[in-house]
């Protein structure tokens, strides 16, 4: 149990992909109001590599920072999927290659101030490219970078996806993947 129990919540907008809420916390005798944003499932994410070791990225167009980015293949778990399962079909889905072996990075919340989304980055190997399968309006390109080339854009602050940043920087610090 915590010691900030939810005395009341109201959802203030509620949509298939997001909702706000807001909810009324009581702590030491007083009550706040906490507003957030919360995603309907879990978000997954991968740091693939090839046999000869490429990053396999995508690069797609993200209104929220009005850019065109390199990115993580991701989404989100869908009802009754694992995450492995998710994963697995998400960068069949955005790049062709189908997983071999997968491994759990890290879950982690982005900003847990204000967004109630836990995000799980995988590593992956031993793919088997193929072709891709956009949904309805996906534009997504298919990026294969070197190891060192990503994590010198990353040094040099060109990357501005957090997952990517914390999924390639684990994967070398864990020693899947050498600088």
């Amino acid at each position: 149990m915590t010691d900030y129990p939810v005395i009341d919540t109201k959802i203030i907008f509620d949509s298939p992909r997001v909702r706000i809420v807001q909810d009324t916390v009581e702590h030491a005798g007083r009550r706040h109001a906490w507003f957030y944003i919360e995603g309907p499932a879990d978000a997954i994410a991968c740091v693939a590599v090839t046999a000869d070791g490429q990053i396999v990225l995508t690069r797609q167009y993200r209104h929220a920072v009005r850019a065109v980015i390199l990115d993580l293949p991701s989404g989100r778990v869908e009802p009754g999927e694992t995450l492995d399962g998710a994963i697995a079909r998400e960068l069949e889905e955005e790049t062709g290659y189908r997983v071999g072996r997968l491994e759990l990075l890290c879950r982690y919340y982005p900003f847990p101030g204000a967004v109630r989304v836990a995000w799980n980055i995988f590593f992956a190997t031993d793919l088997t490219p193929g072709r891709p399968h956009l949904d309805e309006g996906e534009e997504v390109d298919v990026a294969l970078l070197p190891v060192a080339d990503v994590l010198e854009m990353i040094r040099r602050g060109e990357v501005v996806d957090g997952s990517l940043q914390l999924g390639v920087l684990l994967a070398v610090q864990k020693g899947l993947i050498r600088a």
